[in-house]
């Protein structure tokens, strides 16, 4: 169909930069266009210069060849646009059973590598019709383990296809070498460990732990958090695959020794290991580690301050934490974030101290965070209080009627709650006591 082409363009119908595109056009058979989508070459109508195109929106359409030529972009039978144009329920098949040849197919089609949203947009919702977070998890476990894809431990990084198969252990080895820093090391070094049954071959750990000890010492002074958690990832693999240490090493009590502000490293710890963070703390300070995490309870995050909780109360430090927890209650000084732990804990281990003071030092707490912190927007107790339906009833419920009263009045005039929220939450007051209603509405009975 060349030829005919060269005629065109030798009869200046089409221009010669337009002959290739519209060959490539002839042999793939099916084109793209950006408003109207796939289609397929159905004839040439070589008297009027046109060629009548099938797409799913418009059967039959009829263009101009050098407007074809500019306009379209040529896609071959074989490609997943092309395929889904044509074999749409055989795709939601493969989608449903064999998810490696349908990426594989998605990956070809784009040049052999594509990001996740790529992939993303081709299937979903045509051939994906159910969950793709889902989907995607499933996928994603299935092509680690197959050693034709290297997955991206970044969404922004490509997912690419490689006809020459890899071992898992040989591609996590090669991320490792190629990850810049050891915050991308922790992210690769974690890869071994959460596929630690499927690598076969352990011979690669050593590399990794050499590796990460390195960073260890670099980073324990200017950055001792992400050299904490290396140190517990470390320990974690050499333990998995049964290995000893080599030489000394830098354990956690040794980074713990050079810290003077150990409220710093715990919050830049992840939260996921601010437990094992705990733990090593008290390993560290055997005397003191109890005295010292009770004295910053009240200046850490809800997710820390519960940790530090559940970690005193293992060591049978209930009743100290208790009467901490009472004297910051009672002064009003306790945190917002320390007052939102307890409000989602109310566990009978804390009943006899969750009463209406426990309310009073929350309005306290968030008044104390607007006047500090204006540009502070977030209202995460707050947040709370309005979602719970219970609590404020239940942390009144053994108060007398002028405490009530008395707190009503507090509610009222608090800043921390617009206009409608105060209404809902004296509303859940005056259900359970209705003899506050009249110093709400100012009426007398």
């Amino acid at each position: 169909m060349r030829e005919e082409f060269e005629k065109l363009a030798a009869a200046s119908k089409i221009s010669r930069a337009q002959i290739d595109p519209l060959a490539q056009l002839a042999t793939h058979g099916y084109a793209f266009h950006r408003s109207w989508g796939v289609g397929k070459v159905a004839n040439w109508d070589w008297l009027f210069s046109k060629v009548i195109i099938d797409f799913q929106s418009r059967a039959g359409h009829s263009m101009d060849l050098a407007f074809a030529a500019e306009s379209l972009k040529p896609i071959p039978a074989e490609h997943i646009m092309a395929r889904k144009y044509t074999e749409l329920p055989k795709l939601r098949e493969m989608a449903a059973l064999h998810h490696l040849d349908l990426i594989k197919l998605v990956l070809e089609s784009l040049g052999g590598r594509a990001s996740v949203d790529q992939i993303q947009q081709l299937l979903v919702p045509e051939v994906i019709t159910d969950d793709w977070k889902k989907w995607w998890e499933v996928a994603k476990k299935e092509m680690r383990k197959d050693g034709h894809f290297q997955v991206p431990t970044k969404k922004t990084e490509p997912v690419v296809y490689q006809t020459e198969e890899t071992s898992l252990k040989d591609r996590l080895l090669a991320d490792f070498r190629a990850a810049k820093g050891l915050k991308a090391k922790l992210v690769v070094a974690g890869e071994f460990q959460k596929n630690f049954d499927e690598l076969g071959d352990t011979s690669g750990l050593p590399e990794v732990i050499g590796g990460l000890n390195a960073d260890i010492n670099s980073h324990q002074r200017t950055q001792p958090a992400l050299a904490l958690e290396a140190v517990f990832l470390r320990d974690e693999l050499r333990q998995l695959a049964g290995l000893g240490t080599e030489g000394e090493e830098l354990t956690a009590a040794g980074i713990w020794s050079q810290v003077n502000k150990p409220w710093t490293i715990l919050e830049q710890v992840s939260a996921s290991k601010h437990r094992r963070a705990l733990q090593s703390f008290k390993e560290a300070n055997p005397e003191n580690w109890s005295d010292i995490l009770l004295s910053g309870i009240n200046n850490s995050s809800t997710k820390l301050a519960g940790e530090i909780a559940v970690l005193l109360i293992q060591e049978g430090k209930l009743q100290v934490l208790k009467e901490h927890f009472a004297r910051l209650i009672a002064q009003h000084s306790a945190s917002s974030e320390l007052m939102l732990w307890l409000a989602k804990e109310r566990s009978d281990a804390f009943a006899d101290i969750l009463g209406p003071e426990v309310f009073r030092a929350m309005l306290s707490s968030m008044e104390r965070d607007q006047f500090n912190n204006e540009l502070k927007r977030s209202n995460k107790l707050g947040d709370y209080i309005m979602n719970d339906q219970s609590l404020i009833v239940e942390l009144i419920g053994s108060a007398d009627l002028e405490v009530i009263k008395d707190l009503t009045r507090a509610l009222q005039l608090s800043p921390c709650f617009d206009d409608m929220d105060k209404r809902s939450l004296l509303a859940r007051i005056v259900k359970t006591y209705p003899a506050v209603q009249s110093l709400i509405t100012g009426e007398q009975s």
